[in-house]
């Protein structure tokens, strides 16, 4: 029945389930960082920077951010071919928000891995 839904026939399924396992990846994903900020209760900036230090983290936060620009790709997506009728507004829309996603995906990975701007 699952494997039935997630078909071709069905593609808005598809979707659907990647929007709720990306929420899901995130929630364990600030389950963890507010466990690792009780824990190791950051008071200044050094210490913020000491708890984004490993690379296991940064990885895991890079992880989180994918998840996020990828949960709000699709719900922006399926909001702009609910509500925008035009296609030619529409894939304007669509290009921005493509273009936003894409620019915040390259500033997350240059901000976490230490390349300034």
């Amino acid at each position: 029945m699952l494997f039935e839904l997630l078909t071709a026939k069905y593609p808005g399924m598809r979707r659907w389930l990647t929007q709720r396992l990306c929420a899901l990846s995130m929630a364990v994903v600030l389950l963890l960082l507010w466990l690792r900020v009780m824990c190791l209760s950051p008071q200044n900036y050094s210490e913020w920077q000491a708890l984004f230090a490993p690379l296991w983290w940064r990885l895991l936060s890079v992880w989180f951010f994918a998840c996020m620009l990828l949960h709000a790709w699709l719900g922006v997506r399926d909001v702009l071919r609910d509500y925008v009728p035009h296609l030619g507004i529409r894939a304007v829309l669509q290009w921005l928000v493509n273009f936003a996603v894409w620019g915040n995906a390259i500033a997350v990975i240059w901000i976490l891995f230490g390349m300034n701007f």
